[in-house]
């Protein structure tokens, strides 16, 4: 199915930082292994890149999307590194200025301009006065956003989801369970059909009651199409919890 394809970004070793790194090398080893084309990439800060590299069995590679620390500055750095075993894809830099985001945004994508076309840079975009404007200078560099849409008001999601969908920015959204994933995934189809932000919301509110656990099976291809076409990665670190529920929404796994 079109929609699962490379969609996946494993975080666990971001979101659990006292499982050790090799031990989350592993896992997602084994991930890559049973769900094949659904993972897009492992999440590494950059500070254990040099140290995930040391343990990448010989003859693997792995695709990853490095989260850069230090703005702006840590993207000029991802651009000086080779590391054998991992294959840079991505890089996930933050916008730190909270009074200045649209400053920020401008410093990211002259850093990102450095690392040429072949790594996807997906801008986190923290909301604050200037988050908009911030959105709009991304999407017209032509990076890609990211939201986080655990432990925050579903309504503000609906909201972010709604002007990211607007400024025609694809981006990656992270979430912390299962349910808030297949959620998110309706929300976006509901506000791409053009539903209320309050009808979106509430998708986001009840995940996983009756309202979206049978919407995702029922998916053609044009609608896969357009979600993925603004959803591009989807993070957590539950990935097997994750990949299991959508199979038993309706959705064969690889084997």
């Amino acid at each position: 199915m079109e929609l699962f394809d490379s969609l996946f970004d494993d975080e666990s070793l971001v979101r659990l930082p006292e499982t050790p790194a090799v031990a989350a090398l592993a896992d997602h080893l084994a991930m890559r292994d049973a769900y094949k084309s659904w993972l897009a990439t492992f999440v590494v800060p950059d500070r254990q890149l040099a140290e995930v590299a040391r343990h990448v069995p010989a003859e693997v590679r792995i695709p990853v999307s490095v989260i850069t620390s230090g703005g702006a500055g840590g993207l000029l750095g991802l651009a000086r590194r080779t590391l054998p075993g991992l294959d840079i894809v991505s890089a996930e830099p933050a916008l730190r200025d909270l009074n200045d985001l649209a400053g920020s945004a401008a410093r990211v994508i002259s850093a990102a301009a450095e690392l040429g076309g072949d790594i996807a840079i997906f801008v986190d975009l923290p909301y604050a006065p200037g988050w908009q404007a911030a959105v709009e200078l991304v999407e017209a560099a032509g990076l890609y956003g990211k939201l986080a849409a655990e432990q925050v008001e579903p309504r503000r999601t609906a909201e972010q989801l709604s002007i990211l969908i607007e400024a025609d920015l694809p981006f990656k959204i992270t979430t912390g369970s299962s349910d808030g994933g297949l959620a998110v995934l309706a929300a976006t189809e509901a506000l791409i059909d053009g539903a209320s932000l309050d009808d979106a919301a509430e998708l986001i509110q009840y995940a996983g009651n009756d309202q979206t656990q049978p919407v995702v099976p029922a998916w053609g291809q044009a609608t896969q199409s357009r979600i993925r076409r603004r959803i591009r990665r989807l993070g957590s670190h539950r990935l097997a919890d994750l990949i299991n529920d959508y199979a038993a929404a309706g959705h064969p796994r690889d084997s």
